[in-house]
């Protein structure tokens, strides 16, 4: 091969990435993603290990929350410590801490006492959280350090029920999302449209979750809003996309679509709108990644930042790889279909 076509051939790629051309290799990259967060939750589950699938919040699997109030936070390590200490001569493993406000500490625990469960327990458990809220109370009052303060421990429990309605109303939230999705691609542009974009949306949930499993983070009710964030973000790449793919067969409008050359008309579209997907994937990133940074300390905020930038990455390959190859299935089956039918009246 001499260099004239090397360079020729190189120029094309550049002028239309080859999507649909590899339309069947794309679906290996979610594939694996997900045959991997199932392989480590299988080994996670193992004894010794962490001894579940994934990393349940107390939003879902139950618990308690308990608020701290009347403290000055210029003590916080000193006060965390003797909450901890009274939380841990109770038998009970604190899930995560953090702020709220200018002087209070919110902790989170499993309704788990020993290594027992007591989410079907409630009373039982409630006798649990008084007495350690009485222990706390006083604990911090003997520490010296609030000499005169009033100091107030309130524990809010999460049982069976409330986790139920919480499962329930999340599960609805992101299907409302994902269908208002569907219903609003297909009027602006068409059935295949609307039919692709909710795929890659569901292939952008199931990556999403299947990352968090990997990475051990918390599944809990910021999880549900990083989710609906991220349904609603990844359908601006796709919609940028199918806008110009749009414009590219306006020429076919009004002659026989089975002409119109499918994939070259994708790669092109694809093409013409990478950079403006890479510009704003990337500014956005940007900013979440620094929301995750500076979220270390606090769970609840890296706990919604790390979903989002999951989300964000599945987003951008869904939309540039995944969205149009569906796009263009579709509209292969139907011109194939349109053929045979018209070969069909011939005969």
């Amino acid at each position: 091969m001499n260099a004239t076509n090397v360079l020729s051939k190189i120029k094309l790629s550049l002028n239309r990435l080859p999507v649909y051309k590899y339309r069947y290799y794309w679906f290996l990259v979610p594939a694996v993603i997900l045959f991997i967060a199932v392989t480590l939750g299988a080994i996670y589950s193992a004894p010794g290990v962490f001894g579940d699938f994934a990393n349940i919040g107390i939003d879902f699997e139950g618990g308690t929350v308990m608020t701290v109030s009347g403290l000055n936070l210029d003590n916080y390590d000193a006060d965390r410590n003797t909450i901890n200490d009274v939380l841990t001569a109770n038998g009970i493993s604190v899930s995560s801490w953090q702020t709220s406000g200018n002087n209070s500490i919110v902790v989170r625990y499993a309704n788990y006492v020993n290594g027992e469960d007591y989410n079907e327990r409630a009373e039982e458990m409630g006798v649990i959280n008084n007495n350690a809220v009485t222990q706390i109370h006083d604990a911090l009052m003997a520490s010296g350090r609030y000499n005169g303060a009033t100091l107030e421990v309130n524990p809010e429990m999460i049982n069976g029920t409330a986790r139920q309605d919480t499962i329930n109303s999340s599960l609805i939230a992101v299907a409302v999302a994902m269908a208002l999705m569907l219903i609003y691609t297909a009027i602006r542009f068409d059935l295949f449209s609307g039919i692709a974009a909710l795929c890659t949306q569901f292939i952008d949930v199931i990556v999403t979750l299947s990352l968090v499993i990997i990475f051990r983070v918390s599944i809990n009710a910021s999880l549900i809003a990083a989710l609906i964030t991220v349904v609603a973000y990844s359908i601006n790449n796709t919609i940028v996309i199918f806008d110009r793919v749009r414009e590219n067969m306006a020429p076919y409008k009004h002659k026989d679509k089975t002409k119109a050359d499918i994939p070259n008309i994708l790669e092109t579209s694809v093409t013409q709108c990478l950079r403006r997907a890479l510009f704003t994937t990337t500014t956005t990133l940007i900013t979440i990644v620094i929301l995750a940074f500076f979220g270390i300390n606090i769970p609840s905020l890296s706990e919604f930042a790390l979903p989002i930038i999951f989300g964000i990455l599945s987003g951008l390959f869904s939309s540039v790889f995944l969205a149009p190859s569906i796009w263009g299935m579709l509209m292969d089956l139907k011109n194939r279909q349109s053929t045979k039918k018209a070969k069909a009246k011939r005969r």
